[in-house]
């Protein structure tokens, strides 16, 4: 069964507490993850919100081919967390055959991305490198910070379209 888009012209399919957004009820962004009503003290006492506009799963997502124009994945890095600690509460854990399960994300990010869409992929880079994660990408990014100093943070952009003749 599909969901509807809402209207909403973004979609970020592993929002968790929606930790980088400016304004973190954008009435722009549907905003989905697997957790739903998380509502937790962490250990320095700030409480931890995940609470989407919808529950489900990136890698069968729920939406028609090309349903947005923009698509944020900031999927989890934790390869391990303890099963109840804070880290894996707040950030979430990778699956233990992470490869496939990013392939299939990326695949499902992608179908549902538009023509001419782009799709932002923020990456901490714990115990995974960027390199490993990037062979799981539907192509390569158009840029992004690739050697953020002072932080292993990336920002990568990705496009989803036009073709080069060249190419």
């Amino acid at each position: 069964m599909a969901y509807k888009t809402f209207g909403k012209p973004i979609l970020d399919p592993c929002c968790g507490s929606r930790m980088f957004y400016f304004d973190k009820r954008d009435k722009r962004v549907l905003f989905g993850d697997k957790r739903f009503g998380v509502h937790e003290t962490l250990c320095d006492g700030r409480v931890l919100d995940i609470d989407p506009d919808i529950c489900l799963d990136v890698t069968r997502l729920p939406f028609p081919d090309g349903s947005f124009p923009l698509v944020v994945f900031d999927p989890p890095h934790l390869t391990s967390a303890g099963e109840n600690g804070w880290q894996a509460m707040k950030y979430g854990t990778l699956p233990r055959d992470w490869k496939t399960w990013m392939k299939d994300a990326f695949s499902e990010c992608w179908r549902v991305l538009a023509n001419n869409g782009t799709l932002v992929f923020k990456w901490y880079e714990y115990r995974v490198k960027l390199a490993e994660v990037l062979e799981c990408t539907p192509c390569k990014p158009v840029f992004g910070n690739r050697r953020p100093m002072n932080s292993k943070t990336h920002w990568l952009v990705f496009f989803k379209g036009w073709v080069s003749v060249d190419d």
